[in-house]
């Protein structure tokens, strides 16, 4: 009786999940006509040509690494025979990726905690505006999002199914092996196909990935022989996966590019003379909702002005080279902004712009700021479930995320993967560990 209870709730749940989703998405379909970042292009050089590249003159296709493959790949899928990407989709994919997210979340809180926290976290990753917006953009957000979630699950239901309060040090499970070796295998397979999905995805999470292997020999009903493989497996994979990227760059580019050749420009763009100065200015106050965003355009002047490479990989260079000089000349002034971007990472309220209502700023400032301070609420007051192997991808995610954008460009759109995670420790906060608690299965 309970599980066909469970099983409807589900199923009512999922179809709430799609029309909020689709709604959304449908009445922002025009949105997705834009391609800020290229990957429409990319995706449609792809499934004309079979070249990952950009179109150039006379219909030749040029190979590229401007942008990591995952998305552009799972994009050219959806490309017609006229070589377009229909919006519409785009749309589905996007609605499907963010449904899977809220499904996901659901099963982890219940897992980890109970039913009625994983209704409440469910709802809050479907009605989240970061998540909801981002879902209207040709852009990574909802594909990593989904992504990083799908890791987590499997990591908490088939990595370490039988932890309830285990600290992650603690050495469980040292002497006594179960006999499913070749299951225990092939969890690892998966989950270090999943890990490299995340990276190809966006190489940020390359760091998140070093975090997380030498943790999987900790976890896990099986021996230390078999966690020490599992580790191995796990690692093998990413550094496979890895490596044959950086392979097909070499062949088609002729320089060994392992992530992409736009990170030249993302680590200028955040540190460059322009913006330095603008951090000793008035940038609209210091109500976080009426605060504005730097004026790039004495930036862009300068990068148009630059001394270009003889192609992208060279280009980025110069970025690269660019932002160290700006870097080794302020240096205090770089430590100061690693500060204000790690802080604007986690900024509740978005930056107040031509196109945004002040009604707008403020029910996404309100909505995050509570759903951040309840989520370190939701920490605190049960630490000792969160000290446990399971919350260790969180914390391993919300320290990458600081780290690397503390250094490079950050917005706070770049924290959307870790939303569903900031989503269950909300509901940790609104319902006790020890209420309608479930058996997980």
């Amino acid at each position: 009786m309970q599980v066909n209870r469970t099983s409807s709730c589900l199923f009512v749940g999922v179809a709430l999940a799609f029309l909020v989703r689709g709604s959304i998405v449908l009445a922002k379909l025009d949105s997705l006509d834009a391609d800020p970042d290229a990957y429409r292009v990319i995706a449609e050089t792809l499934a004309q040509t079979g070249t990952f590249g950009l179109m150039g003159e006379g219909g030749v296709a040029t190979p590229t690494a401007f942008r990591p493959p995952l998305y552009p790949w799972l994009l050219s899928f959806f490309v017609n025979a006229d070589g377009h990407l229909a919006s519409a989709w785009v749309a589905v994919l996007h609605v499907c990726l963010g449904v899977l997210t809220v499904g996901l979340t659901w099963d982890i809180a219940r897992r980890w905690w109970s039913d009625r926290a994983a209704w409440i976290a469910a709802a809050l990753v479907t009605v989240d505006p970061m998540l909801l917006w981002q879902s209207t953009l040709v852009m990574t957000e909802t594909i990593a999002t989904a992504l990083t979630t799908l890791v987590w699950w499997w990591w908490v239901a088939k990595l370490n199914p039988r932890s309830a309060d285990v600290p992650l040090n603690a050495g469980t499970h040292a002497h006594g092996c179960d006999r499913s070796s070749l299951w225990s295998l092939a969890n690892a397979v998966v989950f270090g196909g999943l890990l490299s999905l995340t990276v190809l995805c966006r190489p940020t999470f390359l760091v998140w990935a070093a975090m997380l292997i030498p943790a999987l020999f900790f976890i896990g009903p099986t021996c230390r022989v078999r966690r020490a493989a599992r580790v191995g497996v796990v690692g093998m994979l990413l550094f496979a996966t890895v490596g044959l990227w950086t392979l097909r760059n070499v062949s088609q580019l002729g320089h060994p590019v392992w992530a992409t050749t736009h990170g030249g420009y993302t680590l200028l763009l955040a540190n460059n003379n322009s913006f330095y100065d603008s951090l000793g200015e008035s940038s609209g106050g210091w109500l976080p909702w009426v605060r504005t965003p730097w004026d790039p355009t004495e930036f862009f002047a300068a990068y148009e002005a630059r001394e270009r490479g003889v192609d992208e990989v060279s280009d980025d260079r110069v970025a690269y080279e660019m932002a160290k000089s700006t870097i080794a000349n302020r240096p205090a002034m770089f430590g100061w902004s690693c500060v204000v971007r790690g802080a604007r990472l986690w900024h509740p309220f978005p930056a107040r712009t031509s196109d945004r209502s002040m009604l707008v700023v403020l029910v996404i400032g309100v909505y995050q700021t509570g759903l951040l301070f309840l989520a370190v609420g939701g920490i605190g007051k049960d630490w000792r479930s969160w000290r446990q192997s399971n919350a260790w991808p969180v914390f391993a995610l919300i320290l990458t995320l600081t780290a690397v954008h503390s250094v490079y460009w950050s917005n706070p759109r770049m924290r959307s993967p870790v939303i569903p995670m900031l989503a269950v420790a909300v509901a940790c906060w609104v319902v006790p560990r020890q209420a309608d608690r479930t058996k997980p299965t």
